[in-house]
């Protein structure tokens, strides 16, 4: 049995090095269905696009999709019309590879922005990648999507949903460690499932999940010109199809969302020189909107996140970068919590020094803060900042 994105039934996957990256990592992934899916996607929001991620963006939704090819170490993204026009001729070829259309080829890239698209090192190594496709692939594709990342990151969740053939699972890949920002980040995300689904309740489900999940997590507040979120379901499972607004889909969704928290809370604790992995909760909310916006402002303060780093318990820095929103919220209410320690209760409350400071010297950091105005509630997950961020991001 497989794992990450070849859990499901019927995906293979395979990483091999083409050449890209220097060191001869594997820099060029493959996932593969042995039937048409149906598949949705989610975006940057940034202006700046790479020419992969335009190239899926155009061919999504769809219900004839088979492949995602995916390199690391150059972004595509800034250098020129000649590599778009070398995109689209990467599709074309990967397509005829599997005497497929160019249509069925969804890509992905991520890495140094500016350079070339290395064309000739892609097409040389997919021989390869097909004759390496297998189920027992997907580590070394996970490998193969990273650049900054410490590890590979994968996940797989059972629905609970059963099918003529099967039980539906989704299985899923992941990489990102700097240029991370709500709104996406510089991060990939390759989703599969077996499910038999609507392609509207595909897409409604994969929205829902990226919104309380990579939308809810930062590590620099970058945002890149790469960040793609691809989800395939190609059906195996022989489950009656899914379609909104009944259980299957509330299930279905359910546990992709779940899955998804899993990979960005382990891209936002992977952070770039990060020592220390933050989540923020917020309760006591006016809206669902106030919510999201005060627990992704605590996380990505980097007031907030130096103090963390040197175990410095300034609630301070949190109300300062709470209070630098508009979110509605209540002075004399509002209530901070450090690693389950009260401080701040509409006023500074007494607490112990030293083992405030030995919980904030743990790897784990929990902030909880109530806004004192509602009942609405959400999380935020990031990292601490330290001067190994600096030192990794200084040279490229």
């Amino acid at each position: 049995m497989g794992a990450g994105v070849t859990y499901p039934e019927g995906f293979l996957a395979a990483g091999v090095s083409c050449g890209i990256k220097p060191d001869g990592q594997k820099d060029l992934a493959l996932v593969f269905s042995v039937k048409d899916c149906v598949a949705s996607g989610c975006f940057t929001t940034n202006q700046f696009k790479a020419h992969s991620l335009v190239w899926s963006q155009k061919h999504l939704p769809s219900a004839s999709v088979r492949i995602i090819l995916a390199n690391s170490g150059n972004a595509n993204a800034c250098n020129g019309p000649s590599s778009r026009e070398l995109t689209v001729h990467l599709a074309e070829k990967t397509g005829q590879l599997f005497d497929l259309p160019a249509s069925s080829v969804l890509l992905a890239s991520t890495g140094i922005i500016g350079r070339p698209l290395p064309l000739e090192k892609l097409l040389a190594a997919l021989p390869e990648l097909k004759q390496n496709l297998s189920r027992d692939g997907h580590l070394s594709a996970a490998r193969a999507i990273m650049t900054t990342d410490t590890h590979p990151k994968e996940a797989q969740r059972e629905t609970g949903l059963t099918g003529r053939r099967k039980s539906v699972v989704i299985g899923g890949m992941a990489k990102g460690a700097g240029m991370i920002k709500p709104h996406l980040a510089t991060m990939l995300c390759f989703l599969t499932t077996d499910a038999v689904i609507e392609e509207k309740a595909l897409s409604l489900a994969l929205q829902e999940a990226v919104d309380d999940s990579f939308n809810m997590i930062t590590v620099d507040n970058d945002q890149s010109t790469n960040d793609t979120v691809l989800l395939l379901a190609n059906g195996l499972a022989g489950n009656q199809t899914i379609h909104p607004e009944t259980e299957a889909y509330q299930a279905f969704a359910r546990s992709l969302k779940e899955l998804c928290q899993e990979l960005a809370r382990a891209i936002a604790f992977d952070g770039e020189g990060a020592s220390k992995s933050v989540e923020v909760r917020i309760t006591g909310a006016f809206s669902r909107q106030d919510a999201r916006k005060a627990a992704r402002q605590i996380a990505g303060s980097n007031l907030v996140k130096t103090a963390l780093a040197g175990g410095w318990p300034n609630w301070g820095r949190i109300l300062a970068a709470v209070g630098s929103t508009n979110v509605r919220l209540d002075p004399l209410k509002i209530r901070v919590k450090l690693c389950g320690i009260e401080v701040y209760h509409g006023q500074p409350v007494p607490f112990s020094d030293q083992e405030i400071k030995r919980r904030l010297a743990g790897k784990e950091i929990q902030i909880d803060l109530d806004l004192g105005r509602g009942q609405h509630q959400a999380t935020a997950w990031g990292c601490d900042l330290t001067e190994e961020y600096v030192k990794i991001n200084r040279e490229e």
